[in-house]
């Protein structure tokens, strides 16, 4: 994808997976509505949620942002 094609595709309504580091090493992963600060994509949450504890401890995260599919209901 080109840069414009990213940006196009992440100002659509796309739901956002995020992962972060537990306190045992586990992946904590949560899929988020996402929105825009600036030019970059951001979340809101509470600030005692396990993902943001998590973020503290261990600023390491991955995102991912998945496009609708059509396809059959599961």
């Amino acid at each position: 994808m080109t840069d414009e094609e990213v940006d196009a595709f992440l100002h659509e309504r796309q739901t956002m997976n995020i992962a972060t580091f537990g306190p045992d090493g586990n992946i904590h992963l949560v899929a988020m509505w996402y929105g825009f600060h600036g030019a970059n994509p951001a979340f809101e949450t509470f600030a005692k949620s396990q993902k943001v504890l998590n973020l503290r401890r261990d600023p390491r995260i991955t995102v991912i942002a998945l496009g609708r599919t059509r396809g059959p209901a599961v």
